[in-house]
């Protein structure tokens, strides 16, 4: 654990005076390493050192270049757009999928090329131990890598027509699909049995995703609806209705009392999850939601849409907290980092930026990039 003073780590050793640090001034206490993860259109993933203001990412053949306001970046290459960025809980590995169907594995400490998955990737995320990676693939099923090998350990063979995505349960037990077929299906993750089908959507279901808990797995489809399923029978337990167009995705809150959804209504609504009812709806800017997350406390919800600011609310009362500005084109990323002391954005204009959550202050910009950022968060590992 160090201290944070405008993404800065302080050193120990000073007192606050030769820290730079006055009276209300604003510190955090936040885990190390503290690094900033973004994907790019440009085909590049990058892994920045937020303590030490450093970039350090992956790269085919690992070399260093100085580049972006000075800094030393080694960077994660694909031919085409990088669609997924994401760094193992332990933060040891990276994992990229580009457009195209690569899928690659990287040293995060390194930058050395470890893997490339087998088969064609239009999805991946990592279990939580790190040891498995589980995505939907070009063969219109959804597939288990072996984050050690990269080769494809079980095809989870049962929808009608493609999956959309895959995601691991909390305990690694589970997995949930989303499937053009307008169905969902939960499989045991070790020998790829399915378990259930969930049938009630009317429309492409577009996300699968399980509760904190994992008792409940939430879908969010073309239908405009949300549904909420028993993860143990199977049975809907909610239809969560609202919303006039296609969902884009949904999110549970961390104590998983409360979920968000967006659409292509340009709104985002917020549910209870234990009685279904919506207790908030928000308007995103020129109505488009790029995305929608909330504060680690679920006090907060952040909005990304199509304007050069993110908007910060009150997930009780809708009230707009903080608005942050600075961005030359639409932000299409934003989310907390795990401690909830800072945001990250990342725009079209092909910049990074970290906020404080508390003051909306921008504390720094991440250059380097040359084309739009996809994707971009803290992480504190």
């Amino acid at each position: 654990l160090r201290f944070i003073f405008q993404l800065q780590v302080l050193d120990p050793r000073l007192s606050l005076a030769e820290a730079g640090l006055s009276n209300g001034d604003e510190v955090q206490l936040v885990q190390e390493p503290l690094r900033c993860l973004t994907a790019s259109f440009d085909g590049t993933a990058r892994l920045w050192s937020l303590g030490s203001g450093s970039s350090a990412a992956a790269s085919r053949a690992p070399e260093a270049a100085a580049e972006g306001s000075g800094r030393e970046a080694l960077v994660a290459r694909h031919d085409g757009p990088v669609l997924t960025a994401l760094v193992s809980c332990d933060g040891s590995k990276l994992l990229t999928v580009a457009a195209g169907g690569e899928g690659r594995l990287w040293c995060a400490s390194t930058g050395e090329p470890l893997l490339r998955l087998s088969g064609e990737v239009v999805s991946a995320e990592f279990s939580s131990d790190g040891r498995l990676v589980a995505g939907a693939s070009s063969y219109g099923a959804a597939c288990v890598w072996c984050a050690e090998t990269g080769e494809c350990l079980r095809k989870l063979v049962g929808h009608a027509d493609d999956v959309k995505s895959a995601v691991f349960s909390p305990d690694n037990e589970l997995i949930a699909t989303g499937s053009c077929d307008s169905t969902a299906a939960l499989w045991d993750a070790t020998s790829g049995q399915q378990l259930l089908t969930l049938r009630g959507h009317t429309d492409v279901v577009r996300c699968a995703i399980f509760s904190p808990c994992r008792a409940v797995v939430a879908t969010a489809s073309m239908d405009a609806t949300a549904r909420l399923w028993d993860t143990a029978s199977g049975e809907c337990l909610h239809v969560l209705r609202g919303h006039s167009k296609a969902l884009s995705l949904a999110a549970f809150s961390a104590c998983g009392r409360s979920m968000l959804t967006a659409s292509y209504d340009g709104t985002v609504r917020v549910w209870q999850t234990d009685t279904g009812a919506c207790t908030l709806e928000l308007a995103a800017d020129n109505n488009v939601v790029n995305a929608a997350s909330f504060s680690p406390d679920a006090r907060a919800v952040l909005v990304a849409s199509a304007s050069e600011v993110v908007r910060l609310y009150s997930a009780s009362s809708g009230e707009c907290l903080l608005t942050l500005s600075g961005h030359e084109d639409w932000v299409r990323s934003a989310v907390f980092s795990p401690d909830g002391a800072f945001i990250c954005s990342g725009s079209y204009d092909a910049g990074v930026r970290l906020w404080s959550a508390s003051s909306g202050e921008c504390l720094r910009e991440l250059q380097g990039h040359t084309g739009a950022i996809v994707a971009a968060e803290v992480v504190a590992r």
